[in-house]
């Protein structure tokens, strides 16, 4: 039976849960059934690329203090919702969960689905409140990872399956296009420098400013490195740490043979990949890494530290390791990326391992908890007026 179902998320940028939802959202299209991706859009533009599947972007006005921008976000995704109508609707982040849970104290929903991607650590009492509450008043959770499934039951006693995530080899190949030979032109890069990626801008969990000083220890062995820093959109505060890494790019001298890009616009992702020499992904706090799958497709090799969930789903010889206590152990995993077999290794392997994370069978794990929601939904609304019974 085709399902109608809305999939929630907190913007329209592409952060972690969003590229999920948004590819989840896609498969769920492709065996058949009606989703639609709905998110609050500050800026009118939409998503950060066009879905194959149906979007509801909810106007959403513009907020610099975080409290107040999570209550004023949960407010415009409740209100929007109200009066519409879906066999499942999934939230894929603590707002948009929250939108749901004042939806089922209206009495409007009968339950949501919510996936954990991963939890932050909250100093304010009411955006704490609001995470926790995001997770108690699900009626099906998901996770990405056994790490965050185990945390959910440890510490929150609920079981959430591990659906995982994907990678779409279409989009991300070894295949070089036209729009790689400018990419570099376009964003102010050397075209006579090894490429080092980040991805996902200046952060502490992205350990960004470990791999700045790894990277500088590099130049002085290989002065022919640049490093790039993309991406960075986020709803969070990360001002503080973001000041200590410029200061110390400032310190260094350095500041020629960084690119801090910003945001990019997301056609030009795949391009990132090939060009790039390697990325490099020392973060700390991590749902699931979809970065990492993305590089891999694209046949670039791929620095990962040592720890869950990373150790879940890629073997010893899918990436090249590092050891977040160890700082020196990303600067020699850096100078080892770089050596051209490891190059010529990751062009087969990198492909060979993404093949492995597929956004179908990712969507197919959700079937069997969208249809108990369904059902629910489904008596809900026949009791409600909504819809009528089914002729016998």
């Amino acid at each position: 039976m085709s399902l109608s179902i809305g999939i929630l998320t907190h913007s329209t940028n592409p952060r972690g849960g969003v590229v999920h939802g948004m590819a989840l959202a896609e498969a769920l299209c492709d065996a058949g059934h009606d989703a639609t991706l709905i998110a609050p859009d500050v800026t009118g533009a939409g998503f950060f690329r066009t879905p194959r599947c149906a979007t509801n972007c909810i106007p959403a006005v513009p907020e610099t203090d975080l409290p107040t921008l999570v209550e004023r976000r949960i407010g415009e995704i409740r209100d929007a919702l109200r009066g519409q109508h879906f066999d499942v609707l999934h939230a894929q982040d603590p707002i948009s969960a929250n939108a749901l849970a004042e939806l089922v104290e209206e009495g409007r929903i009968p339950g949501f689905a919510r996936t954990v991607h991963h939890l932050d650590h909250f100093t304010h009492p009411v955006l704490a409140a609001r995470q926790e509450r995001g997770i108690r008043a699900a009626a099906e959770l998901f996770t990405v990872s056994t790490m965050w499934e185990d945390v959910l039951r440890n510490d929150h006693g609920r079981e959430a399956p591990v659906v995982g995530n994907g990678v779409d080899p279409v989009r991300f190949s070894p295949v070089e296009t036209a729009h790689d030979a400018t990419l570099r032109a376009r964003y102010h890069l050397p075209a006579d420098r090894h490429l080092i990626l980040s991805v996902g801008g200046i952060e502490r969990r992205k350990n960004t400013l470990q791999l700045l000083d790894a990277f500088l220890a590099l130049r002085c062995e290989q002065p022919d490195v640049h490093l790039v820093v993309a991406g960075g959109a986020s709803l969070l505060d990360h001002s503080a740490y973001r000041n200590r890494f410029m200061a110390r790019l400032r310190e260094s001298g350095a500041a020629d043979h960084v690119t801090i890009t910003g945001p990019v616009a997301d056609e030009d992702m795949p391009s990132f990949y090939r060009q790039a020499d390697l990325l490099a992904y020392p973060s700390v706090t991590e749902g699931f890494g979809l970065c990492p799958l993305e590089a891999l497709a694209c046949g670039t090799p791929v620095i990962v530290p040592a720890i869950a969930p990373f150790t879940e789903h890629f073997s010893a010889t899918d990436a090249l390791w590092c050891q977040p206590a160890h700082p020196d152990t990303l600067f020699m995993a850096l100078r080892d990326a770089l050596r051209v077999e490891n190059r010529d290794h990751f062009r087969v392997s990198g492909p060979a391992t993404a093949r492995r994370f597929d956004w179908g069978h990712v969507a197919s794990r959700h079937l069997p908890a969208y249809r108990c929601l369904a059902a629910r939904s489904r008596t809900d609304a026949i009791a409600s007026g909504v819809l009528s019974p089914c002729p016998k």
